[in-house]
């Protein structure tokens, strides 16, 4: 039995297009008269669609089903209309027509790492400014000045620092001559003291600063002011996170002979979604720029409501392409996803690859023709290949512009095949973001437990992440990698040498205001950790044990409650 909405989608999708047809007088009397016992007036041609609608079936439960559904859009208007017009009714009843698998099409908007809009705080009015690439002075470029690599530290170092002097525990606050506050607690607060103000004086201070290398082995702490030499070997770090260079640290020491000797560092504060949003002033913006009023942000978190469970993402890494193994493993995955309804979306992370990309004539060959036998293999199950969602994030081996963040798409040259066959194939950068209806998910494809573990700075977090073995160790390097990545703000925080950055886009691996989810794929183990309401992922190398991840960011919705996503472990055996 076809629910009201169901049947109005069958039949507003088979209606002819005249106004008459087997419909009466009476019954178009008997319509008006339904209309106007629910104290609306319809308009002629109005009338003319909504007897199309009921021309095949003449149900009183479709009429009432669409008058229903515009009362309701009437009490939720600012602005009501007792008058139903023709565009009024054509819009009610295209809505209602729409499934599920139409409306998380709309919901699904991609943005590269060049199109991303750069979040700059302005340190001398407090105040942030969102600017799209054609808001730059002069634009953007690959290949930045010195000026550029300043800006880039600069603004990492703001961002935080602005985050970090909202916290408790650096405000200062309004205290009674007797050193009590209102609430009868003790006045008790941190000041943060600038680095240049350490020079020539004594005692313990607070300081908030960026780790950097500037002679070889020597590290120095650095903010806006000044740097001065630092001394690790007797610092405990008070929180979970790797210490590395281009760190940015809360330190708890003392100058001694001109060097800056740290008791106690850790990372900094982190700070939620909601609050970054509602602090800088973005919880009613759109950063993707597809929303262009308040009232269709609303109307998209509405569709979030209803739809947003129906919507669901497949996530694969490390798809090697050139071992039949793994060939007939993704042929498996799509007959189990073959007749879902709505479709998943699928995400191949790469490498695309066991190998990198050979200099020589045949290695360009070879890849090309990877990519031609993945698309005749999705051809091969119709409804996925025309009406699945494909997205393609490069790995550090897959073809492109060397092994610079973030990464360009991979090049048309290889992936003709995909995208002529693909009738929704989208490929991406590294990273990139996703927009699914209100949530911000964010993809990067990089080894980045390998890296933080080599840079590290303190010796017994080396240590300890060595000195383990099984599901335990593991457990506290994705622990300290999570920790690291959200408290810094940042996907890759580690030394320029260890992975070197397009200083100009340093701004797209950026994580704040922290997105919903991160999904990160590393040659790991697969992982799933929330922290600080972000879901952090790691789907596993495909091509190892033929993991992957099935991830939905709504699983589940509550009115005036935030909405809970869901994330399952796959294999194919």
């Amino acid at each position: 039995m076809l629910s009201a909405r169901a049947q109005v989608m069958e039949r507003s999708k088979n209606r002819g297009t005249g106004a008459g047809g087997r419909s009466s007088t009476m019954d178009r009397r008997r319509v008006t008269r339904a209309f106007k016992m629910r104290g609306l007036s319809i308009q002629s041609p109005a009338l003319d669609a909504m007897m199309n609608v009921l021309q095949r079936d003449p149900s009183e439960e479709i009429l009432h089903a669409v008058l229903d559904e515009i009362k309701e859009r009437n009490m939720s208007s600012p602005d009501p209309s007792l008058v139903v017009t023709k565009q009024l009714l054509s819009n009610v009843v295209a809505d209602m027509s729409r499934d599920g698998g139409d409306v998380t099409d709309e919901a699904l908007q991609l943005l590269n790492a060049f199109d991303t809009p750069r979040l700059r705080f302005d340190t001398m009015r407090r105040q942030f400014n969102l600017l799209s690439k054609d808001m730059e002075p002069k634009g953007r470029s690959l290949h930045g000045e010195a000026i550029h690599k300043v800006d880039m530290f600069q603004q990492r170092y703001a961002l935080i620092q602005q985050r970090i002097l909202r916290q408790d525990l650096f405000r200062p606050k309004l205290a009674t001559a007797d050193g009590r506050h209102a609430d009868g607690q003790t006045n008790v607060t941190h000041a943060i003291t600038p680095v240049e103000s350490m020079l020539g004086r004594s005692g313990v201070k607070f300081l908030l600063g960026m780790i950097v290398q500037v002679e070889e082995g020597r590290y120095y702490l650095e903010d806006h002011t000044a740097q001065v030499p630092m001394d690790l070997s007797h610092a405990s770090v008070l929180t979970d996170g790797f210490i590395t260079e281009n760190c940015i640290v809360l330190v708890e020491g003392e100058m001694v002979d001109g060097v800056l000797q740290v008791h106690r560092m850790g990372n900094p504060i982190i700070e939620s979604r909601l609050d970054a949003m509602d602090n800088i002033g973005l919880l009613n913006s759109d950063i993707f720029g597809s929303m262009s009023s308040l009232s269709e942000l609303e109307k998209l978190r509405e569709q979030e409501f209803q739809h947003g469970p129906d919507g669901m993402f497949v996530i694969l890494s490390d798809v090697h392409l050139d071992r039949p193994v793994v060939m007939e493993k993704l042929e498996r995955l799509f007959e189990g996803f073959q007749d879902m309804s709505p479709l998943p979306i699928f995400v191949f992370m790469g490498n695309f690859t066991s190998k990198p990309l050979s200099a020589a004539r045949d290695g360009t060959k070879s890849v090309i023709a990877y990519y031609e036998e993945l698309a005749n293999l999705i051809c091969k199950f119709p409804t996925i290949a025309n009406e699945g969602r494909f997205v393609f994030v490069p790995g550090p081996n897959d073809p492109g512009l060397g092994n610079v963040l973030p990464r360009p798409p991979i090049p048309n040259y290889f992936t003709g095949a995909l995208r002529s066959k693909l009738k929704h194939a989208i490929f991406a950068s590294n990273p990139c973001r996703i927009r699914f209806f209100t949530k911000e998910l964010v993809f990067c494809r990089q080894d980045i437990i390998g890296k933080l573990r080599q840079e590290c700075l303190t010796p017994s977090f080396a240590e300890e992440t060595a000195g383990g073995t099984g599901h335990s160790n593991n457990d506290r390097l994705v622990q300290h990698t999570v920790k690291t990545i959200l408290d810094q703000s940042h996907l890759c925080p580690v030394s320029l040498t260890s992975s070197p950055i397009y200083w100009q886009y340093d701004h797209a691996l950026r994580l704040y205001p922290l997105p919903d989810a991160v999904i990160m794929g590393d040659r790991t183990e697969q992982y799933y950790q929330n922290y600080a309401e972000c879901d952090a992922i790691n789907p596993g190398p495909f091509s190892s044990d033929f993991n992957f991840v099935v991830y939905r960011p709504v699983a589940e919705v509550e009115r005036d409650v935030q909405t809970r996503s869901d994330v399952e472990f796959s294999q194919i055996s």
